[in-house]
This record gives structure tokens, sequence and C-alpha cells, in this order.
């Protein structure tokens, strides 16, 4: 059992940083009324978490009240901070506050509204151009995303929603919109994945508002993106709703290519669910290619090889611009290391990789298949994960972000599942 006091411990702990760092009002300068009307609902929260009584009659309303609680602060200080950097961004500069992939994602949408593929166009002459690139003692470098798009198309096609939607509305489009709606889609998704509400209240306050997360999803990085469709999924296997659950991975898998190691561990996962029902397993099977085959060809059928030099070879160093080595794994101890002397040349880090995440594959999967959970997969996902996105060119701190959310929701998951009646 979660103490009541935990979460409001949490999210007064985990939103001061938030305010602090960022504007939570999109007009010049945050209210100071804002500011008082949010550090007393933090406070009351912790007061009547610790001793409910002195709510008197209301004491049987404790967890409404929490609840209502959790979402009013989200939409402050979470909602708040993203509002307000998007009404920033319009304001100010196309290129102020925001990753280069929401530039990108921009620039992607408008060469689809001219009827040109995105996946083999270049990106000169677009605000990509304009942002901010820097590599490690070449700050005149060119960036490598100028020539390719790196995001699978779900990513690309879901935003058009927003684009004919809102912007009639506001009178401005901006890429993170998507992700404000998906990251809400998220948090939903996890309340609904957790029996116990106590588990889902922390589960919701430490993925919404970590530290290991909210600078990467302001300024637009796609993770939530991805991992969104990913616990929709869930939720729907859970139920037992196998071929909805199935779309839902498909759309996950076509938004971000970390999702792409989900997919052997959520197969074998629907495997043993279905096994005395074999036939749901390949009607689900059926209606998600289909759909993968529907949101891709489009793309991919014009030109092949620059769809895939721009979702795969860019990524791994086979492309003649090539994603850099970069960030905290072992591509930059070799660099370091002077083995690598050119953090745009090809090195085999799949020899690394097949010798390593072979083996713990093997092994992950076979604790999966004993015994199968949902947290199971979330974590044999995540423990992969982590250890191929160090063996790799790249292992950057929003991925690190990412793997936290990871190995929170599994953790939470499975103390729910342990609580479970069985």
């Amino acid at each position: 059992m979660i103490p009541a006091i935990i979460d409001a411990v949490l999210i007064f702990a985990l939103s001061i940083p938030i305010v602090m760092q960022y504007r939570i009002y999109p007009m010049e300068g945050t209210p100071y009324w804002l500011f008082g009307v949010l550090f007393l609902t933090l406070l009351v929260h912790v007061i009547i978490s610790y001793s409910p009584g002195v709510l008197g009659l209301w004491k049987k309303h404790l967890e409404r009240i929490k609840n209502i609680v959790l979402v009013g602060t989200l939409c402050i200080v979470l909602g708040g901070s993203s509002l307000t950097a998007i009404a920033d961004r319009a304001r100010v500069a196309p290129v102020w506050g925001v990753h280069d992939i929401i530039l990108q994602q921009e620039a992607a949408m408008r060469y689809v509204l001219v009827g040109k593929n995105p996946y083999q166009e270049t990106y000169f002459g677009t605000p990509v151009e304009s942002f901010n690139y820097d590599e490690p003692g070449d700050t005149g470098a060119v960036n490598p995303a100028l020539y390719h798009f790196v995001m699978p198309p779900w990513y690309l096609v879901f935003s058009f929603a927003f684009y004919y939607t809102v912007r009639p509305v506001v009178g401005f489009f901006d890429g993170r919109m998507a992700l404000v709606f998906t990251m809400i889609m998220l948090l939903v998704a996890v309340w609904i994945w957790f029996r116990d509400k106590r588990l889902a209240r922390v589960a919701v306050i430490l993925t919404a508002l970590s530290p290991s997360v909210v600078p990467y999803f302001l300024e637009g990085r796609s993770d939530i993106f991805a991992l969104s469709w990913a616990m929709v999924s869930f939720v729907f296997l859970e139920k037992k709703k196998y071929m909805w659950s199935v779309v839902c991975m498909v759309l996950s898998l076509l938004s971000k290519q970390t999702m792409w190691f989900m997919a052997p561990f959520y197969i074998a996962y629907l495997w043993r669910s279905t096994a005395k029902h074999r036939q749901l397993f390949w009607n689900a099977a059926g209606i998600g290619v289909l759909v993968g085959g529907v949101i891709t060809l489009p793309f991919m059928l014009p030109n092949p090889q620059a769809f895939f030099d721009s979702i795969v070879f860019y990524l791994s160093g086979n492309a003649p611009h090539s994603y850099p080595v970069s960030g905290y794994g072992l591509g930059m101890v070799l660099y370091n290391a002077g083995i690598i002397n050119n953090i745009h040349a090809y090195y085999p880090f799949v020899l690394w990789q097949v010798v390593i995440c072979i083996p713990l594959f093997i092994v992950l999967v076979r604790w999966l298949w004993h015994k199968p959970t949902q947290s199971k997969l979330l974590m044999v996902y995540a423990v992969f994960l982590m250890v191929y996105w160090y063996l790799s060119r790249y292992f950057n701190n929003s991925h690190l972000g990412f793997l936290s959310m990871l190995f929170v929701l599994a953790g939470l998951k499975h103390t729910d599942e342990e609580a479970a009646p069985k």
C-alpha cells in the first residue's frame, strides 16, 4: 500500500523546479497570483494527505480531492509551461526554444503539402538550417539532419490533425501541439493501466514531472509521442483487446526507431497470451500489417533508397551524411580513446551489439516467456534498449530520460501486479 503522503510530497518536490525554471503563463512574466494558487494547492495537498482528519466529513472524498489536485497541478505546471513555450516561439522566432526535430518535422509537412516526399528532400533553405548545431571542436559543422528526415511516417502524418484543426484557430502551428496531446494520452493510459490508483498517481507524477523528462519534452523531443501509443497498446493488451493493441503498437513502431526493439518482446508476449485462441493472434497481426502498410508505403515506394537512408542508415552510420558519434555511450569512449578519429565515419558498432545483445535478448525472452506479465514486458524492453543504445553510435541525454520513464512504469506496475488478487 502506498502511503497517501507520497504522491503529495512528490508532486510538490517535482513541480517547484519546473515553475522556477520555466514560465508557466503565456504572457510577459508569470503572474504572482498564479504562483500563489499553485503554492496553496500544493500545501493543502500535503496537509490533507498527512492528516486526512482535517477534512472532517470530507475525509471520505480524500481520493477524489487528491485526483483533482493532481490534474490541476499538472495543468498549471506542465500544461502552462508547454503552452507558454509554444506561444513564446510563435511570438519570437521559428527556431526559438525547440529541438531541430520539430523544425524538421514542420519542414517535412510543408514538403508533403506541396506534393514532395520528405524522405528524399534535403532541408537546406528551411528553418532547420538556422538551428544552432555544434560538434566537438567544430562550431561551423553542417547539421547532418539537413540531408535526411529521420522520423518514421506516423510521427509526421499524425501532426496534420493539429495543422488543420488548431492552426486556423490560433493562427500558427507548432509541432509540439501533437506532443502535448500525446502526453495527455500517455498520462490517461498510465492511469487506466494501474489498478491501484495510489500507484497510478505516483506513476503519473513521475512520468509527467520528472526532471529527466520535462526539459526534453518542452523542447520537442519525440519520446513521449512514441511511448504514448505503446502505453495505449498495453492498456488494450491488458483488456485482451488484441486487435486494438496491435494497431496502437504498430503506430508506436511507426513513431520512432526506439520502439522497434519492443516488437520482438511484444510479439512473444502476444503469442503466449493467445495460446488458446491462435486465430486472434493472426487476425491481429494481419490488421497490424495492413495499418503499417497503409501509413508507410506512400512514403517508401516512390524512393525506397531515400526512405531507408533516412530512417535506418542515417542512424547506423551507413549513409553518406550520417548521425555523428555522440552522447555518453561506447561511441564516445572509443572516440576519447582515439580508436574513432572522425565522429562522422562508419564504425562497426554492430559487432559489439551482436556479441552482447544477442545473448542478452535470448535471456530476456526466456525470462519473459516464463510467467509473462506486462511489467516484465516493459522491463525486458527497457533493459535491452539501454544496453543496445550504450553500444550504438549515440546515447544521448533524452534517451536516458526515456529509459527512466520505462523503469519507473515497469517497477510500479510490478508492484501493482503483485498486489492484485490472484
